[in-house]
């Protein structure tokens, strides 16, 4: 069934079979650095943008709005990454997203270091590290699976989990500590990762095709064609696969929901605590207490994955993360907000490893990087307007940081009730995953 250039008997991905662990593998663990590099880059800025744009513009709403620019381009562009990701060599695209990064890194370091930028010159950069994420990040992600088989898969979005956690349990403390020396010191960190996640890229295995048999002269052009789709039928085709499959609908429709209560409890916290003038090494503390829960729950993750079913665990870090949250519709104090966020934040590694290990495990490899960018860009769009929404609640008169956790607090117990009642409350143990229908 799999046609993918990658799966010949000598892929790193079947070298693996025979591996005891996945570090044993040279191409995983240059992936593992190369992709790390890339997401501390990206919490690095993520982290810096709401705070840039609020000292130079002077509104939470224009701080938000710069957010949401940055996360609905990169989401919309997302699915076109995607099929680039399947159609192209991902290696040479996963250390073309490094050096492009690092320019544009190295760029905006410049302008903020000699006070030359202003918010419609940041706006712009914010939209060029959207479209290269857009474009550019699905790489990453697709090529995975060609180094790591489907039952090594759970085990993977595992050690990723445990990788996210370490990202956000260091990325908002050593942000924040940045930022306060200067607005610019964030990026030109982010520069020096991007140019260790080139450098990195650079030592995985090059691509190597699957001989194709020599043609014969009455062969069609429509036969071409066939063996070779256009683009545009590539993108389509991801498109319908991805939104045919009755689990991956249902997780997309939960997620939808969920990343709005997610983005909405992060944003309105940081731009919050912000606006009111609270040092911006504590805001990036509240990233360091979600990010040792995150740890935690990434530490227990395999054996939550292997011993709860996958639907049940869905349901479970629902019901946590509306309960956890629910305190602050009633105080914005400091202290609370740091221990509903760490509570809040326990069990969605063990959500992902074992969702996402699922969906991307029962995914053929020629389209891991459509279905993977389609169900992103699905799920994330809705969330990436968030931050615009939370910008204008929090400076808008007779709302503020209470409406904002309303709107957390309900997406969160109905994106809990479509977990109780839809395809996903059946995803199995890991090792009834073959079995299992998309």
């Amino acid at each position: 069934m799999n046609t993918d250039i990658h799966s010949s008997a000598h892929s790193p991905a079947n070298v693996a079979h025979g591996s005891r662990s996945l570090w044993s593998l040279a191409a995983y663990r240059n992936w593992f650095i190369a992709d790390t590099a890339d997401v501390f880059a990206v919490s690095l800025r993520t982290f810096a943008i709401p705070l840039i744009g609020l000292a130079l513009s002077g509104s939470t709403f224009v701080s938000g709005l710069l957010v949401t620019i940055e996360s609905t381009m990169r989401l919309v562009l997302m699915s076109i990454g995607g099929a680039i990701a399947d159609r192209h060599d991902r290696r040479l695209l996963m250390i073309l997203l490094g050096f492009v990064g690092m320019g544009l890194s190295l760029a905006t370091t410049v302008l903020l270091a000699a006070d030359m930028m202003t918010t419609i010159l940041f706006a712009l950069f914010v939209v060029l590290f959207a479209v290269m994420n857009g474009l550019l990040g699905p790489s990453n992600d697709a090529m995975l699976k060609s180094i790591v088989p489907m039952e090594r898969f759970a085990k993977a979005q595992a050690i990723r989990e445990a990788r996210e956690s370490c990202v956000e349990l260091s990325g908002g403390a050593i942000g924040g500590l940045l930022y306060r020396i200067a607005g610019w010191f964030p990026f030109i960190a982010s520069a020096l990762l991007y140019l260790t996640a080139a450098l990195t890229a650079l030592a995985l295995p090059k691509r190597t095709a699957v001989p194709v048999e020599s043609r014969t002269s009455n062969q069609t052009d429509t036969d071409r064609q066939t063996d070779h789709p256009s683009f545009l039928t590539q993108f389509v085709e991801g498109w319908k696969w991805t939104l045919t499959r009755r689990t991956i609908l249902a997780a997309i429709a939960q997620g939808m929901i969920i990343n709005i209560a997610c983005y909405g409890s992060i944003i309105g916290v940081q731009i919050m605590l912000a606006a009111r003038g609270t040092d911006a090494a504590l805001i990036g503390l509240v990233g360091t207490s979600t990010g040792i829960a995150a740890l935690v729950g990434s530490l227990a993750a395999g054996w939550l994955v292997d011993h709860i079913p996958t639907g049940r665990l869905i349901m479970l870090t629902f019901a946590m993360f509306a309960l956890a949250m629910t305190p602050l519709l009633f105080t914005d104090s400091y202290g609370v907000i740091v221990a509903c966020t760490t509570a809040a934040s326990l069990l969605f590694p063990a959500l992902n490893a074992g969702e996402l290990g699922f969906i991307y495990g029962r995914t053929p490899d020629r389209m891991q990087g459509r279905v993977s960018t389609v169900f992103e860009t699905t799920i994330g769009i809705p969330g990436a307007v968030t931050p615009a929404l939370v910008g204008w609640l929090l400076q808008a008169s007779g709302f503020g940081f209470r409406a904002v956790m309303i709107l957390v607090v309900a997406c969160a117990g109905f994106g809990l009730l479509l977990a109780c009642i839809t395809p996903t409350r059946g995803i199995p143990l890991p090792a009834q995953w073959e079995q299992a229908e998309l």
